[in-house]
């Protein structure tokens, strides 16, 4: 960002408009308010979450605060990590490992969802794995954080519902309010291999909660009715309008069909609900639905992605299974996916996103980014009137040493709706510009570039944007022309420039920033010749 200095005043460039910081917060309600947009550019991965020791896989905030990460860890802790502070500086916001039974890869504590009222109501609700004896349960319970201090959750647990596993895998576990205000609980489909339960699975069992997407109503909305399959002691009520209400069936299914939901997600804007079914030894799988569509079958486990699936058979494109099922691959009801991708190059287990909606990449809103945990691939594509568009493949962009390679168990949003990677090794990765495309004091940034009578100051761009700063540059020149830089500093401020010009001349000043491996941010638009040699 730049600005101009001659006598007798100080003006802005005309080029540049900004809002003030206390436009910013009497605007609050627009999440993107204050932050700089990025064009369309190279992408990045930046650490903002270090040194992590026990399994994160889950990375969120709560509605409307973007000062805060919660990160989930499988081992039973859910941890905060503040805006502006060191990567490896995190604390403890819940601990209920001593409750949590995390043997093996697939349990433990596995989602959490805030309440939509979470600044009035305090409370948050997780889904776990615990065991009694060697028998494992599937338990989501609700908290509620400390009225004093908000970075801590009080340890009292309300128990939402709880019903029991067959298998130590395929859990499911994610956690999130839907666009109705109804929370939205995925399960997979009981464990073991090939869902062996049952005629057809316990995928295709209308009368378990297993291999389903779970739609309750943990807020006393109006209408809504009694529990029936959640297990004893159920404190949670049931939509009127799900669709088994009144059927043979749970009452809590939403969706069925399912094999293991790892990671589903509501499109911010529209609504649809995107879910990443992880396939058996062949296919993987995006299932979206509309808005508020209800009672889709996404066909497992006669199914697997496109193709008939038949435990007896050994190949990805098998015969219809011979198991006695009234329902068979071609049946017409099964919800068809729209994305399916085979276990080539290594490729074993999807690992479901979400569509961008942020602030700072305007250009990549309406991009639904999905992975691999295997491989360690990103991928993105848009979703547009039915149809997949414009697949992309970012794993060189944001993982250029193949370190998520058997470490990518989850992607997040803030709540500004930007992009993270969660590691199994202990990392959260925020999705960011690369630092050249950003701008010091852009357009549209909570903080200018001013010059005051005493003192001038800029954006604290690392806390912003997440992104390493090592240091800033103030530039002068005359515009249109080179412009030298005249001081640096670490902070985001200065005592100003004391060279006067001639009377009815005007110089220009901007500021960049250098990350730690020396690149430099833009000059703005149109780009200025910048001449750093000189730099005091």
């Amino acid at each position: 960002m730049s600005r101009s200095h001659s006598i007798p005043f100080v003006a802005a460039a005309a080029a540049f408009s900004l809002f003030s910081h206390a436009h910013a917060q009497v605007e609050a309600s627009d999440p993107c308010l204050g932050i700089a947009p990025s064009p369309s550019v190279t992408l990045k991965s930046v650490a903002v979450v270090t040194g992590l020791v026990n399994r994160p896989l889950f990375v969120t905030s709560a509605p409307g605060d973007p000062n805060r990460l919660f990160v989930v860890q499988q081992d039973g802790y859910v941890m905060i990590k503040k805006r502006g502070a060191a990567t490896n500086s995190v604390t403890t916001f819940l601990d209920i490992h001593t409750r949590v039974s995390a043997a093996g890869s697939e349990m433990g504590l596995l989602g959490l969802a805030f309440d939509p009222d979470y600044a009035t109501t305090r409370f948050l609700y997780v889904d776990y794995t615990e065991s009694v004896g060697s028998v494992p349960f599937t338990v989501v319970a609700r908290y509620e954080t400390s009225p004093t201090n908000p970075d801590v959750a009080l340890a009292t647990e309300t128990r939402i519902m709880r019903f029991q596993q067959p298998e130590t895998n395929h859990n499911g576990g994610q956690l999130q309010f839907g666009p109705d205000g109804y929370l939205y609980v995925s399960t997979g489909d009981g464990g073991g291999s090939g869902d062996q339960h049952g005629l057809c699975g316990n995928g295709q069992n209308p009368g378990v909660l297993l291999g389903k997407m779970l739609r309750i109503d943990v807020r006393s909305l109006p209408g809504s009715v009694a529990p029936e399959c959640g297990g004893t002691g159920s404190s949670y009520r049931v939509p009127p309008t799900n669709p088994f209400v009144g059927r043979t069936g749970c009452d809590e299914i939403w969706a069925l069909g399912l094999r293991n939901p790892w990671r589903s997600s509501f499109d911010a804007l529209t609504g649809e609900l995107y879910i990443a079914d992880v396939g058996q030894g062949c296919w993987e799988e995006v299932d979206i639905a509309p808005s508020g569509a209800a009672a889709a079958n996404y066909g497992w486990r006669e199914n697997e992605g496109n193709h008939c699936f038949n435990n007896a058979s050994g190949d990805c494109n098998n015969a219809p299974p011979t198991t006695g099922c009234s329902r068979t691959c071609n049946d017409p009801s099964f919800t068809k996916p729209k994305l399916e991708y085979a276990h080539s190059g290594g490729a074993c287990s999807i690992t479901g996103g979400y569509v961008y909606r942020g602030c700072r990449m305007p250009d990549l809103r309406g991009t639904y980014f999905y992975g691999d945990y295997c491989t360690g691939d990103v991928k993105t594509f848009r979703y547009v009137a039915g149809l997949v568009t414009n697949p992309l493949d970012l794993t060189a962009q944001l993982d250029p040493t193949n370190a998520l390679a058997s470490n990518l168990t989850s992607f997040g949003v803030d709540a500004q709706n930007e992009i993270y990677i969660t590691r199994r090794a202990g990392t959260v990765l925020k999705v960011l510009p690369v630092f050249t495309a950003l701008e010091v004091s852009g357009a549209g940034a909570g903080t200018e570039f001013l010059l005051g009578p005493a003192v001038w100051s800029w954006e604290d761009l690392q806390y912003s944007t997440d992104h390493p700063v090592s240091l800033y540059r103030i530039y002068r020149g005359l515009p249109g022309g080179v412009f030298t830089c005249i001081f640096k500093t670490t902070g985001t401020s200065w005592t100003g420039d004391l060279f006067k010009p001639l009377p009815g001349q005007q110089y220009a000043y901007l500021v960049t920033a250098l990350s730690p491996d020396n690149q430099e941010t833009s000059s703005g638009s149109p780009p200025r010749t910048l001449s750093p040699t000189a730099c005091p």
